[in-house]
C-alpha cells in the first residue's frame, strides 16, 4: 500500500484532490513528475503507474498498459478520462528517455562499422569524409553501422554555435540529413542522440531522432543517451554500449571513459563500451571493459580551438567474436584523418 503521505512526498504538487461518488481519492494528474524520484522509489514509469494502480485498487491504470489510453471501470467521468490521456501522452514522452534501451543481434560474429558526432548541420561537419566511410563499410560488406550519437549538431549549444551552422533550425538539419546523410543498399545506421541532438528536445520537446527514422528507415533510433546492443545466441551472448556522455574533455585521453566505467554497479558494465561526446579516438581495456572512443567527423570548430581541444577525425571498422559469455576476439580499426 501507499499512503497518501507517500503519493504526496513522491510527486509533490502533481497530485490533486477530487470527488467521486461519496469518496474522495488522490489521482495523478497530467504532469511530469521527476525522473529521479520515479528511478528512486519505483524503478521507472512502468513500475510507478502499477504502484499507483495497485494504491486505487480500481483499474484506473491497468498493470503493463502504457503505451495507450487506459479503459475505465464503468462510470468514468470525462474529466478522469482527460487526465489519464494527458498522463499516458505524457509517459510515451518520457519512456524515450530511459536510461539504456536494448535491442539484439543473432549470431556469434560480426563485423560493424562505427562513426561518432558527425554534427551534421554544421558548417566543419566533413560529409565528404563520412560518404567515404561508408564506401568503405559498403565495400567491406559490412550491413550495421553503429553511431554514439549527436548526428545533428544542434542549436544553442554554446553561445556563438549559429555562426556555425549550414542548417539553422531542426527542420532545415532534419532535411540536410535525410539528403545528404549516405545511403548504402543494406546497410543500417544504429544511433543513439547525443546532447546536441537533445538541444531540440531541451527547447520544443521534439525528438529527432524519431523524425529521423520515419524519414529514413535505414537509420534507426535506438537510445535517448545510451543503448544495449545484446550479441549472440543461448549462452554464447555478449553486450554493446553505445553511449554519448554529457561534460566536457578530460585533460587525460582515458579519463572520462574510466570513470564512466567505474561509477557502473555490479552486474551492469557492458562487454565493449563505444564512447562518443569527446571527439577523441582511443581503445582501452579497463574493469574487464573494452572501451572505444568514437572519434569525429567534424573538423575543429572555433569553439574546440578556443578551448584548446582537438578533434580526432575518422571512422572505425569493428570484428567481434563472442564465446561463452565473453568476448574471445575483438579486432578494431581506426581510419583516421589529419586534422
Amino acid at each position: 500500500m501507499y499512503s497518501k503521505e507517500r503519493l504526496l512526498q513522491d510527486f509533490g504538487n502533481n497530485l490533486t484532490k477530487y470527488s467521486i461518488s461519496t469518496s474522495s481519492k488522490y489521482r495523478i494528474l497530467g504532469c511530469k513528475p521527476s525522473l529521479e524520484t520515479l528511478r528512486k522509489h519505483y524503478g521507472g514509469w512502468k513500475n510507478s503507474l502499477k504502484a499507483v494502480g495497485r494504491y486505487y485498487n480500481d483499474n484506473v491504470i491497468e498493470e503493463g498498459i502504457v503505451e495507450q489510453i487506459v479503459e475505465f471501470k464503468e462510470g468514468g467521468s470525462k474529466e478522469d478520462k482527460e487526465r489519464i490521456r494527458i498522463l499516458t501522452e505524457t509517459v510515451s514522452k518520457l519512456r524515450r528517455h530511459t536510461q539504456t534501451t536494448e535491442i539484439s543481434f543473432s549470431g556469434t560474429t560480426h563485423k560493424f562499422g562505427y562513426v561518432s558526432d558527425t554534427h551534421v548541420g554544421s558548417i566543419y561537419a566533413d560529409l565528404a569524409l563520412l560518404e567515404t566511410a561508408y564506401d568503405v563499410f559498403e565495400k567491406q560488406g559490412i550491413t550495421k553501422v553503429l553511431h554514439s550519437g549527436d548526428l545533428l549538431d544542434g542549436i544553442k549549444i554554446y553561445r556563438g554555435q549559429e555562426f556555425e551552422l549550414e542548417a539553422f533550425g531542426e527542420d532545415a538539419q532534419v532535411e540536410l540529413t535525410v539528403n545528404r546523410y549516405p545511403k548504402k543498399p543494406g546497410i543500417t545506421t544504429y544511433f543513439i542522440a547525443g546532447n546536441h541532438d537533445r538541444s531540440f528536445y531541451k527547447l520544443t520537446g521534439s525528438d529527432v531522432g524519431l523524425k529521423l527514422q520515419e524519414r529514413r528507415p535505414d537509420l534507426q533510433y535506438i537510445g535517448h543517451q545510451e543503448a544495449n546492443i545484446i550479441i549472440g545466441d543461448g549462452d554464447h551472448k555478449a553486450t554493446i554500449r553505445l553511449v554519448h556522455p554529457d561534460g566536457g574533455s578530460a585533460y587525460a585521453l582515458s579519463y572520462k571513459p574510466q570513470k564512466y566505467i567505474e561509477s557502473l554497479a555490479s552486474g551492469t558494465k557492458p562487454d565493449i563500451l563505444l564512447v562518443g561526446h569527446y571527439h577523441k579516438a582511443e581503445v582501452l581495456f579497463f574493469r574487464g571493459v573494452i572501451s572505444v572512443q568514437g572519434g569525429t567527423l567534424q573538423q575543429q570548430t572555433p569553439f574546440m580551438r578556443g578551448k584548446s581541444l582537438s578533434a580526432a577525425m575518422g571512422f572505425w571498422t569493428i570484428d567481434v567474436t563472442v564465446g561463452p559469455n565473453r568476448i574471445i576476439d575483438f579486432t578494431p580499426k581506426f581510419y583516421p584523418v589529419r586534422s
